[in-house]
């Protein structure tokens, strides 16, 4: 597998590109784009035309703007499909609804005002689906946002696990914003904990990517009296 990072926004947030390992390197690969956040179509457009590659669908861990704020330009651009969970996808169109009456003006600053283009096809993320020669399993984690949701992508030789803003190396998403909730954060990291091998990779919304084997040890969050 193939995995670009691409930090974007004013929030570094991670956008991914993903690629399948082919047999020949030469051939047209196709990609997914997880979590093109504000101010990322530029950055996106740039390296896939470096690469070669062409996107197949965009794929959202949630709905906040610097992970999600470019995905109806990134679909419109290669005509593809949005996946986001059905509780986040009205921040597709309304990003206050996922950062709170608070960030309104920042949002307004950025944007012009709190809307955003729906994609012309959004579509949910509950059951597993292959697109361009990866497997994409959603795993429902609720504590970020109503609708936050790790994605484990594999090819025929690898597997990981992009989590989005739940967790991160050493620590965990806020969940003090609209949807967010402490007690089903606490439920979700013990599901993550019972349901992934240790040594998978996590790849994470921000910052650099870590195993569940390290989170285990270095995280106090993965632990239950947390």
């Amino acid at each position: 597998m193939l995995i670009e990072a691409h930090p974007v926004s004013p929030w570094q947030a991670n956008c991914y590109l993903v690629a399948a390992e082919v047999d020949d390197p030469q051939s047209p690969r196709q990609c997914l784009v997880i979590d093109p956040g504000i101010m990322s179509f530029d950055i996106i457009t740039n390296a896939l035309a470096q690469r070669g590659w062409q996107p197949a669908a965009v794929v959202l861990t949630h709905g906040h703007l610097d992970h999600a704020g470019d995905a109806h330009a990134v679909a419109a651009r290669w005509d593809v499909p949005v996946f986001c969970a059905g509780a986040d996808q009205p921040m597709l169109e309304r990003p206050s609804l996922g950062l709170g009456e608070s960030f309104i003006s920042i949002i307004e600053q950025f944007l012009g005002a709190d809307a955003l283009p729906l994609p012309a096809e959004v579509r949910g993320l509950a059951e597993p689906f292959q697109v361009a020669g990866l497997r994409v399993r959603p795993f429902a984690a609720p504590g970020h946002t109503a609708g936050s949701t790790l994605l484990e992508v594999s090819d025929d030789t690898t597997v990981v696990v992009f989590t989005g803003d739940v967790l991160f190396a050493g620590t965990i998403g806020r969940t003090d914003l609209p949807s967010g909730n402490m007690a089903e954060m606490r439920e979700t990291l013990r599901r993550i904990r019972d349901s992934f091998p240790e040594d998978v990779p996590l790849l994470p919304g921000h910052g650099p990517g870590t195993t569940l084997e390290l989170e285990m040890e270095r995280n106090p969050f993965m632990h239950d009296e947390n």
